[in-house]
């Protein structure tokens, strides 16, 4: 890490030596004391611009003549002592620089001069890189890794660290200039990426493997108190250190082992002072162990930051798997990838709810294999009441995808002003679809309440902008965040290449399907999460009408098969003729600026990357600390036993017999009637195994063809024969048995 040249920083507590005094009253007597010199220079207040401080621009009026007598003492200090002194050992390296010495490697690398302005570099040893197998670039942040897959790491997902930083940084300067309306903040402090802020905002990355992340934060988002940086493995806590290190951000990161729910669980019952600011959760598949330990122990409109790269559940692939783990019921459809979001959304509520609390997203983003959501978390047991009404059922037509919502609830006020809640009345659909007579499934619930803060996101967008090449993904995060500005408010959408396969009609381009809902009067918009979406506030009605004016202009009414979704769809004489002219906002902004709103594959066979390799058992030394787990010899996971096991089953028995293979039949001795092997094959050529062998096999056909046939003859007997009895719940209540 290198410090940008003018940076300003905080020196009392940093300068060896004592050069600078360490307590604020003698800073302010010595304040007073050129106070009363008018003539001294250094009681001028000037204001030092500081541009481009690892990519932030701060503007700040800076009190000189704290630092300037200090200056003028280690000056007549470094006259004294002459440049002979300049290599010793016990001699300050800032008096060295002073005085215009040339000091050692290690003294330069320690602190240096600029216009007036001490600036530190961070301590730190110099690395081997050699003796590491890996040494990965990203931001500014440089991670060692010392085997392969030995820590786990995915290129992929530097677009997720990058918009983590992007998003972390606005939430941070905003905490910042909340606390300085509220004068909270030390006249003297410096926001500055890289720099220690006893005010700033504290940060617990609950999964970090390699510590990447975190140490991203501490080198590029100022504002920041302490990052805690947890992991559970024994290696992945060494390399982090090692990573710290190398890295010199000693004095904003700090290790933890723990477990990352336990270590959040002991946070829960502290002061609210006390709790995090920011909690950053991107684990390896599901996160839904940690969300209700993270809602507690997160302050009061603090950030909450969740991956899930489980989103096969999610998309539909389980919806009972899902169910067990977010609370709600997954649907395999077109809009899937929101409503991944939008049941995390629900499942943070839903935790959020049990200690009155809330959310209000910031940022929900469906990108490459995961989702991503940011949510600020509330106190406040009044809008909590507003929970049921945020929240709703999915019916979504197994026929055609059109979907309808059932909130959970609703809020009304009375002729008194009074806010009365009251349940929801429904269901808003049939059994069967009106347009083309499919049964519905239900799905849900899901968080139905807007996805994103666009007052903030235009914020990060705006501040992302001003250098484009501090993060390695900025215009994809600039393009991404865009397009979800321009998007509905409203839940779920239609996909074009859906409707289309429906009523078997050639796609045509989206504008002109988003041209016939804008000139019926509609509003429409598409998705971040599918670039084919149609999301508009048309009931589906209209969209079919639509998709029936298309299908006569194509002349594909009469090609369907009686009897098929098309056909019942396209048997209906449309409502109103839809108007196919470009409308003048049919195409979005994104797309006129040609900002990278969709991005195309990142690498060669990209995705989820393989787990981290279980480290032995045998391995680690106890670490200090009431939160770290110690790993024993005798306890160790069922996975290291597994890996310590494999194989010498297989090893003991060529142990006790060396031709026990010879039991089984030779298959290309039976096939061809020779082997290549000959009398060295490890498999029988001897005709009694070959026919004990082959009539084994014909059996266990045999058996499989007759299985569903004895199942069937089974169930049916046990049905007859088997009576059926009812016992009532409450023996207290005489209730008779039924039989």
């Amino acid at each position: 890490m290198e410090f940008v040249k003018g940076q300003l920083f905080e020196p009392e507590n940093d300068l060896p030596g004592g050069a600078y005094a360490t307590h604020t009253d003698s800073l302010e007597n010595k304040h007073d004391e050129q106070q009363e010199n008018p003539q001294s220079q250094n009681s001028e207040l000037f204001e030092q611009k500081v541009s481009d401080v690892n990519q932030f621009n701060i503007s700040r009026t800076y009190d000189q003549s704290h630092h300037l007598p200090a200056l003028e003492t280690m000056k007549t200090e470094a006259a004294s002592n002459g440049s002979d002194e300049c290599n010793r050992n016990d001699s300050s390296p800032a008096v060295n620089l002073l005085a215009g010495n040339e000091c050692n490697a290690q003294q330069v690398n320690s602190w240096k001069i600029d216009r007036g302005v001490l600036i530190p570099l961070p301590h730190g040893r110099e690395t081997d890189k050699a003796a590491y197998a890996h040494v990965i670039k990203e931001g500014n942040a440089e991670i060692l890794f010392p085997k392969k897959n030995e820590v786990f790491y995915n290129p992929v997902q530097e677009f997720n660290r990058d918009l983590t930083c992007a998003v972390i940084s606005q939430f941070s300067k905003l905490n910042y200039d909340t606390q300085c309306m509220a004068s909270l903040v030390d006249d003297h402090a410096v926001f500055a990426p890289g720099v220690r802020l006893e005010s700033g905002v504290t940060i617990f990355e609950g999964l970090s493997a390699s510590g990447l992340r975190s140490i991203r934060f501490a080198l590029e988002i100022p504002g920041i108190k302490t990052v805690l940086c947890n992991d559970m493995s024994y290696d992945a806590v060494e390399n982090i250190k090692q990573n710290i290190t190398h890295n010199r951000v000693e004095n904003i990161v700090q290790p933890s082992q723990s477990d990352a729910a336990a270590y959040m669980y002991s946070y829960a019952s502290k002061r609210e002072a006390e709790k995090f600011d920011v909690i950053d959760l991107d684990p390896y598949g599901s996160p839904a162990i940690f969300l209700d330990a993270a809602v507690q122990a997160i302050k009061n409109g603090g950030l909450l930051c969740v991956t899930c790269t489980d989103t096969a559940v999610l998309c539909g692939n389980g919806a009972e798997t899902c169910f067990a783990k977010y609370g709600g019921m997954s649907l395999r459809a077109k809009f899937c990838h929101e409503m991944a979001l939008r049941l995390l959304l629900n499942s943070l509520e839903s935790h959020a709810n049990h200690y009155s609390r809330y959310i209000v997203p910031l940022v929900s983003i469906s990108a490459d294999f995961y989702i991503r959501v940011f949510v600020r978390v509330y106190t406040s047991a009044k809008d909590v009441k507003n929970s049921a009404s945020k929240r709703a059922l999915v019916f979504s037509c197994t026929g055609c995808e059109s979907f309808h919502l059932l909130h959970m609830g609703k809020s009304l006020v009375n002729d008194s002003d009074h806010v009365i809640y009251k349940n929801s009345t429904g269901p808003p659909v049939s059994h069967n679809c009106k347009h083309c007579s499919s049964p519905h499934h239900l799905g849900g619930p899901i968080w139905a309440g807007s996805l994103y803060d666009v007052e903030f996101i235009n914020s990060v967008i705006q501040k992302t902008g001003q250098n484009v090449n501090a993060l390695g993904t900025s215009k994809r995060i600039i393009g991404v965040l865009t397009v979800m500005t321009e998007e509905l408010e409203v839940p779920l959408y239609y996909s074009l290449d859906k409707l289309c396969n429906v009523v078997h009609v050639s796609q045509p381009k989206a504008i002109i399907i988003r041209s016939a809902l804008l000139n019926a009067g509609f509003k429409v918009s598409g998705s971040h999460c599918n670039s084919n979406a149609i999301k508009t506030n048309a009931p589906s009605d209209t969209l079919w009408d639509i998709m029936r004016s298309l299908a006569i202009q194509q002349n594909k009414v009469l090609g369907s098969k009686p009897g098929t979704v098309a056909a019942i769809i396209l048997g209906k004489e449309p409502s109103f003729k839809a108007i196919f002219e470009k409308h003048p906002d049919s195409e979005p902004a994104s797309k006129k600026a040609r900002l990278v709103r969709f991005q195309a594959n990142p690498e060669p066979d990209w995705g989820p990357k393989p787990k981290a390799k279980k480290r032995p058992a045998a391995a680690a030394a106890a670490v200090d600390g009431p939160d770290v787990m110690e790993i024993s010899e005798e306890s160790g996971s069922p996975q290291s036993k597994r890996a310590a096991n494999q194989g010498t089953k297989k090893e003991r028995k060529k142990k006790f017999n060396e031709n026990y293979l010879k039991r089984f039949a030779c298959k290309k001795f039976m096939k061809k009637g020779e082997c290549n092997h000959g009398d060295e094959c490890r498999y029988s050529h001897d005709p009694e195994v070959i026919r004990a062998f082959t009539e084994k096999q014909n059996a266990k056909l045999a058996a499989q063809i007759d299985a569903p046939r004895i199942a069937q003859e089974s169930d049916s007997s046990d049905v007859q024969s088997a009576p059926v009895e009812f016992f009532s719940d409450t023996p207290d209540l005489q209730f008779q048995k039924f039989s």
